[in-house]
Order: structure tokens, then sequence, then C-alpha cells
């Protein structure tokens, strides 16, 4: 209990570090510093699981829970997120919704727009182009904006609520899978999700809460209805829970698989009547997919495997995204087409996993192998983005007198949340923001290496085993 004492009291000393900054992206060595430290006092209290004490339980874990909610009430009343501007979108989105303005009919600078006028319009990223957001984002934001209006404050503390609120969805997990409950410190205390959600407010939050509530929902109450709504909910959010489906869909049956995709085509419909489906061609600023379209074809940064992919078919060396004018679209789409071909072999290999695997702990447990594999393999990772994998994280521990391999993979999972926000380093010079080639050799190469290290030798310790 000291050493978790110890390791707790040092994360906070680094949030609060953290409050003294205020502009993170501002201080950014500094900021990295600290984070760097709170991860310090992370580690130690992961390490300390391994051997913690059954006595006490109630205690330890109440401890856990407390600090956790400490670390993001630290955060929440500071500043406006600052490492992301992101959450200016979501208020933008909120008030034009509210107008009764559809978010992807008109780009953010259309003079169209004007009487909505507001400070936050200003502060919106790529204003160029209408709300990248999917249906279910934009509810939530239009939700809060009315609770609230133009107050990123009120963003920081719904995605707060929601990331305490899947910290009550993986301890409930945990119970009902005979692990321990403690092991809920593995999301509750990291340091990448303390800051994303408390400090930069990120739709995420809601994303993973309802893909967590998903898997919840087919373990604890066996809805499988009620898990394919939830799911199609995050799938709503933001795309990625869709990447589950190869496990679900035999858990689920066929009319559930249906009702899925029913709800994210009968909610996608009324978003697009007005403003268009925005599939024109990679340039369509407007209409639902337009901005998501952008996404795909242009955006590029902090990839591994595809950038290094990219750089060897241009010929182009460069530490930064190479664009596809210069490195021409042919490598770009071959890059595109390896990755999404890993990708999808991945899917076939967790569908064909999942057909022969029983049981609730390796369901969790392999679902984090579609989401990996899309964060090892997509065009572009922001900090953020990891967060999704953090909440199955607590699964690889083993259960009671049966010690496994399969908590090796906690390893590559920690250190990748780690060490992602070495990204921020773009940040030194404002004026040419900016890769570097040692940050992502720091970030992936040592992450291939613990990954190959976690599943050598194979046998007991694979995802999905016990």
């Amino acid at each position: 209990m000291r050493v978790l004492a110890i390791a707790g009291l040092l994360m906070e000393a680094c949030f609060l570090g953290m409050v003294l900054l205020r502009d993170l992206r501002q201080h950014t060595i500094p900021f990295l510093a600290l984070y760097g430290a709170a991860f310090l006092g992370y580690v130690a209290a992961a390490w300390w699981l391994r051997r913690a004490p059954d006595r006490r339980k109630v205690l330890v874990l109440a401890f856990i829970v407390g600090l956790a909610v400490v670390f993001r009430l630290t955060l929440l009343f500071t500043t406006p997120p600052t490492l992301s501007d992101d959450v200016y979108r979501y208020i933008w989105d909120g008030r034009l919704t509210n107008a009764g303005v559809n978010p992807y009919a008109y780009a953010v600078n259309s003079p169209l727009l004007d009487p909505l006028d507001s400070p936050q319009r200003a502060l919106v990223n790529n204003d160029w182009m209408a709300s990248p957001y999917l249906p279910a984002a934009q509810v939530y934001f239009a939700v809060v904006y009315w609770l609230a209006p133009d107050s990123p404050l009120a963003f920081q503390i719904a995605a707060v609520f929601l990331d305490l609120l899947t910290g009550l969805l993986v301890l409930d997990l945990l119970r009902r899978l005979g692990l321990p409950r403690i092991g809920a410190l593995i999301y509750l205390w990291n340091p990448l999700v303390v800051v994303e959600f408390a400090h930069g407010a990120h739709v995420d939050a809601l994303m993973i809460t309802l893909m967590m509530a998903a898997l919840w929902a087919l373990v604890a109450v066996r809805g499988r209805l009620l898990s394919a709504a939830l799911l199609a909910a995050a799938t709503l959010t933001k795309g990625l829970p869709a990447l589950l489906l190869p496990l679900l869909v035999r858990r689920w049956g066929w009319r559930r698989t249906a009702l899925y995709a029913a709800l994210i085509v009968a909610t996608c419909i009324p978003f697009a009547l007005g403003a268009g489906w925005g599939l024109n061609g990679p340039l369509s600023t407007t209409g639902l997919f337009g901005a998501i379209g952008i996404y795909a074809s242009f955006w590029n940064y902090n990839g591994g495997l595809y950038h290094w992919l990219e750089v060897g078919l241009s010929g182009c060396q460069t530490a930064g995204a190479v664009s596809p004018e210069v490195a021409g679209w042919a490598s770009t789409w071959v890059a595109k087409l390896i990755v999404a071909v890993l990708l999808g072999l991945t899917l076939l290999a967790v569908w064909w996993r999942g057909r022969r695997q029983a049981g609730d702990l390796p369901l969790l447990r392999w679902a984090l192998v579609p989401l990996a594999a899309y964060l090892l393999l997509t065009t572009t990772v922001h900090p953020w983005y990891v967060t999704l994998v953090i909440p199955l994280l607590p699964f690889l521990l083993p259960q009671k007198e049966k010690a496994t391999r399969v908590g090796r993979f906690l390893v590559p999972g920690i250190y990748c949340s780690a060490i992602v926000a070495l990204s921020y380093l773009t940040y030194l010079d404002p004026a040419n923001l900016r890769e570097y080639d040692l940050v992502r050799f720091v970030e992936y190469v040592p992450l291939y290496l613990l990954l190959v290290w976690a599943a050598w030798p194979a046998g007991p310790g694979r995802p999905g085993t016990d």
C-alpha cells in the first residue's frame, strides 16, 4: 500500500504541475517532463498490482478510485484545452444544431453562417470544411452545448463523466470475470486517459463508453439486442468500434447484426438530407461524409508502418507526412492498400478465432486485437487515439491461480500510451509544425519489438487464452 500511495502522490504532484503551466502547448518540454514523471508513478503502481496482497481489498479499491477522481478534478478546472483545439469544433457544431442548422451543410467559414458568429468560430481548425464528426457525436455536441453554451469546460466535464463511467464498467466486468478489481487502476490511473479527457475533452470518451457498454451488455446481462444498439451508437460517434464486428456477429446472430446496420443507416439519413452524402470526390468539403473523405485521402500524422511504406514507395525522404501530390497518388494508394489488406487479414483472423473461442474473458482480450491493429497500421495517430485500447488492458491480468503469458501484452500497451505523447513535440516550433524521425523511431520500433516479445513463444500467452 505504501508503494501505491507514493506513486499516487507523485502522479498528483505532476498533474498539479501541469495546472501551473496552464498552456501545455506553449510549454511542451515541461509538460512532457511532468507527463513522463506521472507515468513513472503509474508504472510503479501497475507493477505493485502484481504483488498486491489480498487483504484490505475494499480500502485499496477505494483509494484507487478516489485518487482517480482527484487526478481528473485537478486538471478539469484549470484552463481550456490547449494540446488540441478540437473542442471548438464541438462547440461550433453544437451551436449550429441548436440553431436548427445541419452541421454537414456548410463549411465553418461560409458567409451564410455569419449570423451565427461567435468567438469560438475563429478557433475552429480546418474551417474550410464542414464537420468531420458522425451523427451520434453531433447529438452529444448539441446536448452539451444546450446545457452550457459556448463552454469548453462543459465538454471537459462531460468527457470526465463519461471517462469515469467507463471506469465503472471496467470495474464491474473485472468483478464478473473473476479478475482483481484493483486492476481497474490500469485504466483509471493512466496519465494519457486523464490528460486527454479531463484536459482535452475529446469526444473519444463518448465512443469508448458506448463501446465498453456494448461489451458489458453482452457479458453482464446477455443483452444481445442492447449490445448491438450500443455498438451502433459507438460506431456513429467515431467509426472505429465497427472493427469489433468480427468478434460480435456470431454472438449477436444475424437479426441483431441486421439491427446494428439498420440503426446506423436510419440515423445517417436525416443528417444527409439537405447536406448531401459528401461522396462527390476527395475534396467534397460538405455533406455527411465529405470531411471524412478528406481525412481518409489527405490526413497523415504520426503513423508507423504506413509512413515507412509511403516513404519507401515514393522515395521521398522526410520525417513528416508525404502529401499525395509530392509522393504521387500511386505510391500513396499502394501504401494504403497494403495496410488495408493487413488490417483485413487481421479482422479475418479475429473472426476465425471468434468462431472457435467461447467465454467472456477471451472476447474482451481478443477485442484488443483489431483495435490495436488499426492503431499500428493507420495513417494518423494522435495521442488521444490510443485511449481506445486502454480500457481493455485490465482484462489481460491473469485470473486467480491461473498464471499465463497473456499479461505480457500489458507491457506494449502501457508503453504505447506513454510514448505516444512525444508526438506533441511537433509544437516546439509553432510557426513550422513538423514531425521528427527520432520520435517516430522511439514510438514504434520498441513497440514492435515488445509485441514480438509478448507473443513469443506462441502458446498459452496468446490473447483469448487463460
